[in-house]
């Protein structure tokens, strides 16, 4: 494998699945990609079939092994949307539901219920007294544990609620539960690795990122789930086995990590107080909190950003707020006919001076900050007589916005630091627009780097480094390439102040809907 000096790729989305290759120079030199396709089988459903997904991954994993053979390949990395979660059988490996996507709202009932209940509240109490007494952070962050729809967990707590026997299943070892990552892992390596990374474990609500293991007062003591179905951890940069299904091969498997673990190192947020924002699909903001976990008490989640193999320090750990619906939000705006296509919308919104008024309240998901209320709906306020497409798409623009203040001042209230510095990326973040309104509201440098992939790039950073093609210090010292800085204009942000301040009014009047 001396002569091997390209890295692959696996990038599982939302909406699509890409193959990229890189070369010495941190290049992608070919892609393949392929639609993913969500299915919506009743309202507020979305999930995908598990073959389907596999198929279209093993796919272009073949078209792009036809091209570079695996011979050249040094390290196979896959990254992947968290939290989406299937179950299969350990013998067979068939699947036995589809995969949940974290964007599925039906067990939002389930959640408020559980919140609520009676076992919860005394188990909050419980960790309240157990930090009292030790001053442990770990029962700090559980004395407020919620469940969130966007959390495996409570997809899973709904599953077995309604599939007794298939819990009954799990206990007795014969079924696996694992999200995106562990189900292609488990089909690359012709089921002799289950396994997960400790990025993707961290946000699925049943690990613990303070003693470093699935946690057995939540899945087993409070949820009477086993542990035995859950799949290993490994770190996140490390030797995850090969896969012998390409011809020319085996390759092998160096890295897996969660999409926005995989963003922040390929922004190069290596060190503590060091933030990127991803403006996708979603808007994620993570904030590089050191070697220590963050213990929030405003529904920040502290998550393991990632864990190189061999490095002694142990977890790079991170606190992330986020909102499901932002590219999602525009491309509803392109369908609705406010802009012809989603790369116009900003010179539509452009042709006026301000939104007229209007407001946008993001929600097609769920509302999760400032306040966490998986019954938020989407919708326009202050519409008038006088309101136009254009202050429509700008409104839906200034939404973007105002979503990443309000993810940005939870922040502030919790830690007393703001950012000095906001690396972007995602496909959202090609807007001049949004970029500079970024910058205005959080008085704060924006930096848009010139690779628009910081996820599949900071997952190839991750591979080559469990392949020994480069170090973490190298990797910080060639490959931090800034396409543009947009800096903060006072005057501009006084107007926009005061649109936020409406705009947050907008967003309580959607609360409670469904």
């Amino acid at each position: 494998m001396t002569d091997a000096k390209y890295i692959a790729v696996l990038d599982v989305g939302s909406s699509s699945a890409r193959v990229h290759i890189y070369n010495e120079e941190a290049t992608i030199i070919l892609i393949k990609s392929a639609k993913v396709t969500a299915l919506h089988p009743e309202p507020l459903q979305t999930e995908y079939d598990p073959e389907d997904l596999w198929k279209v991954c093993k796919g272009i994993l073949e078209e792009a092994f036809a091209e570079v053979a695996p011979s050249r390949i040094r390290g196979l990395g896959i990254t992947v949307m968290r939290n989406s979660v299937t179950a299969w059988e350990r013998d067979s490996g068939k699947p036995l539901m589809p995969i949940i996507s974290w964007q599925d709202r039906r067990a939002g009932k389930d959640c408020a219920i559980w919140n609520r209940s009676l076992r919860m509240r005394a188990f909050r109490a419980a960790c309240w007294a157990l930090y009292k007494l030790t001053g442990r952070a770990k029962f700090l962050a559980a004395s407020v544990l919620q469940f969130k729809i966007g959390m495996p967990v409570i997809q899973l707590v709904k599953l077995f609620a309604e599939n007794p026997a298939l819990l009954e299943r799990a206990r007795r070892g014969e079924i696996c539960v694992g999200c995106n990552e562990s189900w292609l892992l488990w089909r690359l390596t012709e089921g002799r690795t289950f396994a997960t990374d400790y990025s993707c474990a961290s946000t699925t609500g049943m690990y613990d990122p303070f003693g470093l293991e699935w946690s057995p007062i939540v899945v087993s003591a409070l949820l009477h789930m086993p542990l035995r179905m859950l799949p290993e951890v490994w770190p996140t940069a490390g030797q995850f086995g090969h896969t012998d299904l390409f011809p020319g091969g085996p390759v092998d498997i160096t890295s897996i990590s969660g999409d926005q673990s995989a963003a922040t190192f390929g922004e190069l947020c290596h060190q503590p107080d060091q933030v990127k924002v991803t403006l996708g699909t979603g808007t994620f903001l993570d904030w590089n909190t050191g070697k220590e976990p963050y213990a929030s008490m405003k529904g920040l989640y502290p998550v393991i950003g990632w864990v190189i193999d061999g490095d002694q320090s142990g977890p790079t750990y991170m606190i992330e707020g986020s909102h499901a619906d932002t590219g999602n939000t525009l491309d509803w705006g392109c369908a609705m006919g406010f802009y012809p296509s989603v790369s116009e919308a900003e010179s539509a919104a452009l042709t006026v001076a301000d939104s007229g008024g209007v407001f946008f309240v993001p929600c097609f998901t769920w509302s999760a900050v400032p306040v966490f209320d998986p019954a938020a709906c989407a919708g326009f306020l202050g519409v008038n007589l006088g309101t136009s497409r254009e202050h429509m798409a700008r409104a839906l623009l200034e939404a973007v916005i105002f979503q990443t203040k309000a993810i940005a001042e939870a922040f502030r209230l919790e830690t007393g630091k703001k950012p000095a510095v906001l690396r972007c990326n995602g496909g959202v973040s090609a807007s001049d627009f949004i970029m500079q309104g970024i910058a205005d509201l959080l008085d704060c440098d924006v930096v848009r780097g010139s690779n628009r992939e910081a996820t599949s790039l900071g997952c190839a950073f991750l591979t080559a480094i469990a392949a020994g093609l480069w170090s973490q210090a190298e990797i910080g010292q060639r490959f931090d390439s800034i396409e543009r800085r947009f800096q903060p204009r006072p005057e501009a942000a006084q107007r926009l102040a005061r649109d936020y301040e409406k705009w947050k009014v907008a967003v309580q009047r959607c609360y409670s809907w469904y």
